[in-house]
C-alpha cells in the first residue's frame, strides 16, 4: 500500500495531509470524540487531528510503519496499533468518527471493511471515507496499488446499507497545484524509466519549483493544504468522498 511520508515539497502528501483538515472541519467539535484514524500510514494525520479531538486510535497494518509513527509523533492522546482494518479489535459502538482516506480501494474484501467500520462507529458517529473515482470495479486500475476503483453509484451501493445518511464530496487539485503538476508532468514525459527518483529528493523538488515557475505556477514549498479544492457533490474530475452518518 501506497505510504507517503510527511514532506512540506512533495504534492501528493499535501493533498493527503488536506483531507485531514477537511474532515476535521467537517466533524466540528471534537474536544470530547474519539477518533479511529484507518489506516494512518505514517502517522501526520493522525497527529494533525490530534490537535483537535479528544483521542485518536490510528491503526496500519504494517508494524513497522506503526513504530515509525509512533516514534515520530508522541501526543500523549494518539495513540498507534498495529491492526487489520477487516479485523478490529475493538469492542461495539467504539468510536464517535472514524477517517478512512484512500484505503479501501486496496482492500480485497471491502464488503467486511465496511462492515467492520460500521461496528466499531456509534450510533449517529460519523464515517468519512475517500477513495478514488474510477470506471468501475470490474476495469483494471491504473494504479498498480489499487485493488479496485469505483464508480460514484457503486461506491453508494457499497456504503448506503450501513448508514442512516450520507452526503457526497468530491475533492480535485485547486488552479495553484494544477499548475505545478502540469509543468512537473512536462519533465516526467521527458524521463519514462523513471531515473529522475535516483536523484535526491530536495534537488529533484528544488527543480520541480523552478519548472513550476517557469510556468507561472507557485514553489512547491508555497504549496498549502488550501490549493487542493472540496465541492459538496461528486464531478467527473473529483475523487469520491462519503460523510456517512450510522
Amino acid at each position: 500500500m501506497e505510504r507517503r511520508a510527511a514532506y512540506p515539497t512533495d504534492t501528493q502528501h499535501i493533498v493527503n495531509l488536506s483531507g485531514y483538515v477537511w474532515a476535521a472541519r467537517q466533524l466540528g467539535a471534537l474536544q470530547r470524540c474519539r477518533i479511529l484514524d484507518l489506516s494512518c500510514g505514517t502517522g501526520y494525520g493522525a497527529d494533525y487531528l490530534g490537535t483537535c479531538a479528544d483521542r485518536i486510535v490510528a491503526i496500519d497494518c504494517v508494524p513497522e510503519v506503526v513504530a515509525t509513527s509512533r516514534s515520530n509523533y508522541s501526543r500523549s492522546n494518539v495513540h498507534f496499533l498495529a491492526m487489520d482494518g477487516c479485523a478490529l479489535g475493538f469492542r461495539d459502538d467504539s468510536f464517535d468518527c472514524i477517517v478512512s482516506q484512500d484505503t479501501i480501494e486496496h482492500i480485497s474484501d471491502d464488503a467486511r471493511f465496511v462492515a467492520e467500520l460500521t461496528r466499531v462507529l456509534r450510533v449517529r458517529g460519523t464515517l468519512i471515507i475517500f477513495t478514488p473515482h474510477g470506471k468501475g470495479k470490474e476495469i483494471v486500475p491504473s494504479d498498480p496499488y489499487h485493488i479496485r476503483e469505483y464508480t460514484a453509484q457503486e461506491f453508494q451501493e457499497l456504503l448506503a446499507p450501513h448508514f442512516s445518511t450520507i452526503r457526497w464530496y468530491g475533492r480535485r487539485q485547486g488552479h495553484r497545484l494544477k499548475t505545478a503538476e502540469r509543468s512537473m508532468d512536462n519533465v516526467r514525459t521527458l524521463d519514462p524509466l523513471g531515473l529522475r527518483t535516483c536523484v535526491p529528493r530536495p534537488v529533484r523538488h528544488w527543480i520541480g519549483s523552478l519548472v513550476s515557475r517557469l510556468y507561472g505556477g507557485p514553489e512547491l514549498r508555497e504549496l498549502v493544504p488550501g490549493d487542493i479544492e472540496y465541492t459538496e457533490g461528486i464531478a467527473e474530475d473529483t475523487n469520491l468522498i462519503g460523510v456517512c452518518v450510522k
